[in-house]
């Protein structure tokens, strides 16, 4: 995915903290469906969980760069 379509997409995200410590994320242009939860992982890091149940699990390195990487693919539609 190119910067700019990376853009595009999180411009059309709305998100919201919940109690549980997780952000909601929905998609205004599709009337609120929720696309995404970011959540704190075990490894001091966030899993991103996708609507179509991908989770891609991301960790802050050593080196202060964050790594993210795919744990579980989405639905094929």
């Amino acid at each position: 995915m190119s910067i700019l379509a990376a853009t595009i997409l999180l411009a059309q995200l709305r998100c919201s903290p919940s109690a549980s410590g997780s952000v909601d994320c929905w998609d205004a242009a599709k009337g609120g469906v929720p696309v995404l939860k970011i959540e704190p992982n075990l490894f001091g890091g966030f899993d991103l969980r996708q609507s179509d149940g991908k989770l891609v699990r991301c960790e802050k390195k050593a080196s202060g760069e964050t790594e993210c990487r795919v744990v579980r693919q989405g639905r094929r539609k």
